[in-house]
């Protein structure tokens, strides 16, 4: 019995999973350093002794590498973070994995990213470091490879059950419409009786979005304001320098939502479910006023995509 990895690769986080095993990182890198064995973290990464990864480089690395590259298998962040989540959760196993692509990009750029996954262990061994440990030496083989549009994780997740079986009859002859909230993008993925409605985009209304206007509100209320890529925790904590900056943080999803309910309705199609996901979905969805739309966690699309491993390779 073989474990799929499944691989969620976005801009803004990475998350992916193995057998159980989960990856939940900043899509963000950044020059190693020495550091206070006290400082050191159980979730920080380091790739081949000369990069940080993840929450490690987010805090420390006083140079930071974030990449806007829509191509993933050109972007040399993506490339880094990519290598250490495979080598984190496979080390030198073959594995078949299931990734995802945003649907606009789907067509134009996943023989280039499978060629990149398929190709991983020809390039040669790296190390990892994990926490306090040591370094070990990886190598990790894809030797299959499935590429589906952005979202459809989450419509499988919700349909199927873990042995890739269809859990929800009904609903599978329904119109669903996932919903997939990204950093940059904005993925509405039409399902309906087994096929992707055609009516399926992506658009570039994500988080960044809500972020940009948060920064305004911020820097306006302090005279400063943190780097797009530092406002997450302020937005989980609702708290930046002793202010309460909750209203703020409403009054930017609110304006997002807004945006995001206008290309629902540019579909001109009705749909029987509304599947609202990813990581900052829970921030929108009070605001969308939809019928029976439902709160998808931030895993949802990996545990879709492990889903549809096992639906494929039986």
């Amino acid at each position: 019995m073989f474990n799929t990895l499944n691989l969620d690769l976005g801009f803004k986080w990475t998350k992916a999973e193995r057998g159980g095993k989960f990856y939940r990182q900043p899509t963000i890198v950044g020059e190693a350093k020495d550091m206070f064995e006290q400082n050191i973290k159980s979730d920080h990464f380091i790739y081949n002794d000369e990069l940080f990864v993840g929450n490690v480089a987010l805090e420390y690395s006083d140079i930071k590498y974030f990449s806007l590259n829509n191509k993933k298998a050109e972007a040399e962040t993506s490339d880094v973070v990519m290598k250490t989540t495979l080598g984190y959760l496979a080390r030198k196993d073959r594995v078949k994995l299931v990734s995802g692509l945003p649907i606009n990009f789907y067509f134009t750029q996943k023989e280039s990213f499978k060629e990149k996954l398929l190709g991983l262990a020809d390039e040669g061994e790296y190390t990892i470091r994990k926490g306090r440990g040591k370094n070990f030496t990886v190598q990790p083989i894809v030797e299959d490879c499935k590429m589906v549009p952005q979202g459809l994780g989450v419509t499988m997740d919700y349909l199927l059950d873990e042995d890739g079986r269809i859990a929800k009859v009904k609903a599978a002859q329904q119109k669903i419409l996932t919903v997939d909230l990204g950093f940059y993008t904005l993925n509405l993925l039409g399902f309906s009786k087994s096929s992707i409605m055609k009516e399926s985009k992506s658009v570039l209304v994500g988080v960044e979005r809500a972020y940009t206007l948060l920064q305004g509100y911020i820097q306006k209320l302090t005279g400063h304001t943190p780097a797009i890529y530092e406002l997450d925790p302020y937005v989980i904590s609702g708290q930046y320098q002793g202010h309460n900056i909750v209203p703020l943080i409403q009054r930017a999803f609110k304006s997002l939502a807004s945006q995001i309910k206008n290309e629902i309705e540019s579909l001109n199609t009705e749909f029987d479910i509304y599947l609202i996901a990813g990581g900052a979905a829970r921030y929108i969805y009070e605001y969308l006023n939809l019928p029976n739309k439902v709160l998808m966690d931030q895993l949802a699309q990996v545990r879709g995509y492990g889903k549809i491993g096992k639906k494929s390779w039986k």
